[in-house]
């Protein structure tokens, strides 16, 4: 575990009887604590901590540790946060004052309002070593990232709610916050304080990705029409399909003519075939999709998530089309970041 994964949870297995709050975290090289975190009180204002996070235990850190707090004056509270504290190092820590909580759920904690001393719970099962770079390898995860990239309240929503936008199982997109957390994406804490981080890079790994391992379970089948320039006078229904790669781009910035066309649907495809007179042809210059995020509303343009046509752009070996994509980086990039 890496130490975003040992504050998380730690935070979430002493939870209850305590309650935290993640203030900062992942702080600069010349700040002293590693994080701050608050502790919500029945009674009273909340208690503020400086965390040092250990990946490893021994009783001479433990010993340093316990100097360093009591002759440092800029952090009247310290809190030592490590995956697992043994009953003997958790008796030392009780007896010098040192407040610490651990990944199995053991805890010291003695300030103005608060005492809570638990130990004995056993360490946690060795969770199955990952980096969280398999989540941009999984289509299911995808799809979750995908959600949270172009929705901006939805980091901070229940897991169960992000499965239901994604559509994707409730295991799946737990799977996938957890990746997320592990590559540095997704900060520790309960859902009041989940947020995104480093958007932008995640932007450009999920773009990256997704016609790897997304793009090819969406069903794509070609197509040819009848007219090459049928896609000028075509008029798509929000709610049942949206424009993506060339024509997305060429309706938004007028620098294209497309000449690959790509379509994102949601209904039954036979209907869009028949009303536009496309039939079947694996060398047709109409590609058809199926839609993977939630329809908008009918008022809406039918037209993909900028994302999106910048990762169809993205995966074009053409040049022009790349070209575009680098044009609309920075306002993709921009008008989808997620606070």
């Amino acid at each position: 575990m890496n130490n975003r994964d040992i504050l998380s949870k730690a935070i979430e297995a002493t939870r209850p009887p305590l309650s935290w709050e993640v203030l900062e975290e992942a702080l600069s090289s010349s700040s002293d604590a590693d994080a701050i975190l608050a502790l919500h009180l029945k009674e009273g204002p909340a208690h503020r901590f400086a965390v040092e996070i250990k990946t490893v235990v021994r009783i001479e850190t433990l010993r340093a540790q316990i100097a360093r707090s009591s002759t440092n004056s800029r952090h009247p509270s310290w809190l030592v946060v490590v995956p697992y504290m043994s009953k003997n190092n958790a008796a030392l820590c009780q007896e010098a004052g040192l407040n610490f909580i651990d990944t199995a759920g053991n805890a010291f904690i003695d300030v103005p309002g608060c005492y809570v001393f638990i130990t004995g719970k056993q360490r946690p099962e060795q969770e199955p070593v990952g980096s969280g770079h398999e989540v941009m390898g999984s289509a299911s995860a995808l799809r979750v990232i995908f959600t949270l990239l172009t929705a901006p309240d939805m980091p901070e929503s229940p897991i169960r709610d992000i499965a239901t936008k994604a559509g994707v199982s409730l295991g799946s997109a737990a799977k996938a916050m957890e990746g997320l957390r592990r590559l540095g994406h997704l900060s520790p804490g309960d859902t009041r304080s989940r947020r995104l981080l480093a958007v932008d890079a995640l932007k450009t790994e999920w773009a990256r990705n997704y016609p790897i391992g997304l793009r090819n379970k969406l069903q794509p089948q070609r197509y040819a029409p009848q007219n090459v320039q049928w896609w000028k006078d075509a008029k798509l229904q929000p709610e049942e399909a949206a424009w993506g790669g060339e024509v997305g781009a060429a309706l938004k910035t007028s620098y294209l003519q497309p000449e690959q066309i790509t379509i994102y649907c949601w209904k039954d495809r036979g209907k869009l075939l028949m009303q536009h007179r496309l039939r079947p042809d694996p060398n047709g210059s109409v590609e058809i999709l199926d839609a993977f995020w939630v329809p908008p509303s009918s008022s809406a343009e039918p037209i993909a998530p900028l994302l999106l046509i910048y990762a169809d752009l993205m995966t074009s070996l053409d040049g022009r089309n790349r070209e575009v994509a680098s044009m609309l980086r920075k306002e993709i990039f921009d008008a989808e970041a997620t606070p």
